[in-house]
């Protein structure tokens, strides 16, 4: 028992010192199919995520997709917790807004199909979850998407 609280504290305190040096979840993820859950199916064979910034002020926060047609595309916003709406992309926007030191919400939508969507974010020292729903031809379909942190 003393072990574990011992693990759990030092986890606890690094996470606290990474969080107050960059920002929670500052870092390199990279998608975990194996635990993540979508009710209409995986949309990718992979995808990284890299958080370069998040704090009080705002988030940085950038993705490369491989989808299942295999034409890997990326996308960058860098945006305050004001929820509202601005260009990740090309094809898509992004509305942020912030709920806790570990936790953010987007809303999002693509500018080609008209796919709006919503999620929660959740930030742990090893992973970050994303909770959401998109609107698929006017049906919400939820997932879950689980993201190992690698740096």
């Amino acid at each position: 028992m003393g072990k574990l609280m011992m693990s759990v504290a030092i986890a606890t305190a690094a996470f606290a010192v990474q969080a107050h040096a960059e920002g929670v979840g500052v870092g390199k993820y990279v998608w975990n199919a194996k635990e993540s859950h979508y009710s209409t199916g995986a949309y990718t064979t992979q995808q990284t995520m890299e958080i370069t910034k998040n704090d009080k002020d705002g988030i940085a926060v950038s993705q490369v997709v491989t989808p299942l047609d295999g034409k890997t595309f990326s996308w960058h916003i860098e945006a305050p917790y004001d929820d509202k709406m601005r260009p990740g992309s090309q094809w898509m926007s992004f509305a942020f807004s912030r709920i806790s030191d570990n936790q953010f919400h987007d809303r999002y939508k693509m500018n080609d199909s008209g796919i709006e969507g919503e999620e929660t974010y959740t930030i742990t020292p090893k992973k970050l979850t994303i909770e959401g729903a998109a609107i698929i031809k006017g049906k919400k379909e939820p997932y879950v998407e689980v993201w190992d942190r690698v740096e």
